[in-house]
């Protein structure tokens, strides 16, 4: 039996997070975030659905184009952003199981 209890994770959702309630010392806040990559897509996709209906509607968008330096042309360069961002993950899933020679590794700062 296992020791290290973990947070029971609902794997439809993609990920957790939570706010820990005593931070580091020197930090205000801790926050500790997991996450599915095999689920993670799914939830951008529906995000850049739902952005789009209102980006085309022009819906809220004079909340932001009020503040100096957003302009609109700032949110299409966000969707563009999580659009190639998707299409990365539509890439990582179509090689899943697969070993590529060149997949980037994790590598520990020392």
């Amino acid at each position: 039996r296992s020791l290290l209890l973990l947070i029971k994770q609902n794997l439809n959702e993609g990920w957790k997070t939570g706010l820990c309630s005593v931070p580091p010392v020197g930090h205000s806040h801790s926050l500790l975030a997991l996450a599915n990559n095999t689920c993670v897509k799914h939830r951008f996709m529906e995000l850049r659905e739902r952005f789009t209906k209102l980006y085309r509607k022009k819906a809220h968008l004079h909340h932001y184009l009020h503040i100096e330096g957003m302009e609109q042309s700032c949110f299409s360069e966000a969707i563009t952003s999580l659009s190639s961002l998707i299409e990365e993950y539509h890439h990582l899933d179509a090689t899943k199981g697969r070993f590529m020679q060149d997949s980037p590794r994790l590598s520990i700062a020392r």
